[in-house]
């Protein structure tokens, strides 16, 4: 039914029919929907579009009700009494892109935020809500805890009555949008904040940027990671961007000859300059008022111990989020590209981190990048990178393991490589030796040779329950 066609009207107003159209206009109402209920969406549009009794049907409600449907949406009781076609044409069909998983590029720390589709219920309505994982910073080496879930946007129909409800005058700022966004003042620990209430704010879609971040020092420079790099696993390049106008990158930063002019005493600082490698489009969330009346700035971007020139939003990019069951490492089916997918590990002091890890078919290598990092080791560097020990060294490595954890068993499958260890700014880095075991098949437990420790690291298996 994708090729259906409706004739135009004949030149005096009535409607011809010839053998190749698929639909005639003058059939019964429950016959036309029935033939639309097998078109896609774009043909059900294009096909209304044909002929003035066609269009008619476009803003049937069973029609835009089975495309809402395909989005999860069954009940539309709680989007403010607006239509399915409004639901779907106004929220679905240019924000449904944002559903899943985002990661950004603030400095040293990152960020992951994700969106979710939330039906409403009686005491809120229904919009797409932008919530932020937080993790421990207490965490201890071997009990890495999994995210905490705080809202950070919602996308929907619904107003908000705060004084702050108007967007400033520049429209360069903030373009208009078919739905609202709303900001959630909750500061970095996620506690929602008594001053001031839910108020309006703009998710934007950034255009391609070169611009990198740097951390200069007194007479020395820090390169910090592209994120994303020119080749990133994690980088979800299927789901795009939301469908709404795309505006500029900020061309106004302070860059390599601003920061020279920059008082040495109050160095290092962050800024930012062009690098080799081109990121992707993005979104990022303007929030209009001052980090003195809404702590969100600290929310999507962890406050540094560093100056930062870079007076930008983060940017956020579409974070591969499929759910990887995996197999027991006993199993006669185990492969290290089983444990591709999100994991979340212990960095000792820094807490709980978020990693993505990618099985390289060519090397036979899994490479862990961080998601979110730390002050010594930021998001989008290489944590580490192990290989499968050779059979020649699987019984002297059991052994060494065994004698570094005489009360554990040992692993069935162990793993040998680097990692990377630095100071404070991302200093005198050095790749240091490891050794991994897989536990079992959501759990792998790493040797960190120069650290002489053990730090545990989990699958995310996705939320326990969906929270609003």
């Amino acid at each position: 039914m994708a090729d259906l066609v409706a004739s135009k009207p004949s030149g005096g107003g009535s409607l011809s029919t010839s053998a190749e159209t698929g639909v005639r206009p003058d059939l019964p109402f429950d016959i036309i929907h029935t033939l639309l209920d097998y078109t896609s969406i774009f043909d059900l549009v294009n096909l209304c579009s044909t002929c003035k009794a066609l269009r008619a049907h476009i803003k049937n409600d069973s029609l835009w009700r089975r495309v809402c449907l395909s989005y999860g949406l069954k009940d539309l009781a709680y989007f403010s009494g607006q239509s399915a076609y409004s639901i779907y044409t106004q929220l679905l069909h240019p924000y449904g892109s944002l559903i899943g998983l985002w990661a950004n590029d603030s400095p040293f720390y990152g960020k992951v935020m994700e969106f979710r589709l939330f039906p409403g219920d009686e005491s809120e309505q229904g919009g797409i809500l932008g919530e932020v994982w937080l993790f421990s910073s207490s965490a201890l080496p071997d009990s890495p805890v999994p995210p905490s879930y705080v809202r950070a946007v919602k996308i929907g129909f619904e107003d908000e009555t705060s004084e702050y409800s108007k967007f400033p005058d520049s429209p360069d700022d903030f373009p208009p949008s078919a739905v609202h966004a709303l900001c959630y003042p909750r500061n970095v620990i996620g506690e929602l904040t008594t001053s001031p209430t839910p108020h309006r704010c703009s998710l934007v879609r950034l255009s391609s940027t070169s611009l990198g971040k740097f951390l200069q020092f007194y007479r020395k420079k820090v390169i910090l990671p592209d994120f994303p790099a020119h080749i990133s696993p994690w980088y979800d390049s299927t789901r795009g961007c939301p469908r709404i106008v795309e505006i500029p990158e900020i061309k106004k930063h302070h860059g390599e000859e601003e920061i020279k002019l920059y008082p040495a005493a109050r160095l290092p600082a962050v800024f930012v300059a062009p690098t080799a490698v081109l990121k992707p489009p993005a979104i990022s969330i303007l929030c209009p008022l001052p980090a003195s009346k809404c702590p969100c700035q600290s929310l999507h971007a962890t406050p540094l111990p560093f100056a930062n020139l870079d007076l930008r939003p983060p940017r956020y990019y579409p974070l591969k989020d499929s759910i990887v069951h995996g197999i027991e490492p006993n199993a006669f089916d185990w492969a290290a590209d089983c444990l591709d997918g999100l994991w979340y590990g212990s960095y000792g002091p820094n807490g709980t981190e978020c990693i993505y890890l990618a099985h390289d078919d060519e090397r036979d290598t899994v490479e862990a990048t961080k998601i979110t990092g730390d002050v010594h080791v930021p998001r989008g560097c290489v944590s580490w990178m192990v290989r499968l020990a050779l059979a020649n060294q699987h019984q002297m490595l059991q052994g060494y393991w065994a004698s570094l954890r005489p009360e554990s068993g040992v692993p069935h499958q162990l793993l040998i490589g680097h990692g990377t260890i630095a100071g404070r700014g991302f200093t005198d880095m050095a790749i240091v030796e490891l050794m991994a075991g897989v536990m079992s098949a959501d759990q792998i437990d790493i040797f960190w040779a120069e650290l002489h420790e053990f730090r545990t690291y989990k699958r995310y298996k996705g939320r326990p329950t969906a929270t609003t």
